[in-house]
């Protein structure tokens, strides 16, 4: 680090912790510029957000939306996702659900008789 970086920040410190000018608010023009930008970045989450929503309702193979031209490409869809987009905990983790569930169905169909 350069010596005039050290100067730099030892400046900035000693003026964060002993302010040569005492702090007397904002004007109103800062707090409408703020005000707007809360504003603006709260839309661009709301629009984000309906966005993903969308998404996610279009690719949702049990959605009644087009349900008999769109199956097949639904049901790729989810294919691909399960063998691109899980690691192998995620597979182990489905496997002993799916075996749970069979075994508790299985379980039930053949109760012993007394």
């Amino acid at each position: 680090m350069p010596m005039n970086e050290i100067n730099n920040a030892k400046n900035t410190a000693k003026n964060i912790t002993n302010p040569e000018t005492k702090f007397s608010g904002y004007t109103l023009e800062e707090i409408r510029y703020q005000r707007a930008l809360v504003a603006l970045q709260a839309e661009f989450c709301k629009t984000k957000m309906a966005r993903n929503f969308r998404n996610l309702q279009n690719s949702n193979p049990l959605s009644a939306s087009s349900v008999a031209s769109s199956i097949p490409g639904k049901t790729g869809y989810i294919a691909s996702k399960l063998l691109t987009g899980l690691n192998y905990l995620d597979y182990a983790m489905l496997g002993f659900t799916v075996f749970g569930s069979l075994r508790k169905v299985y379980s039930f169909f053949r109760r012993k008789k007394k």
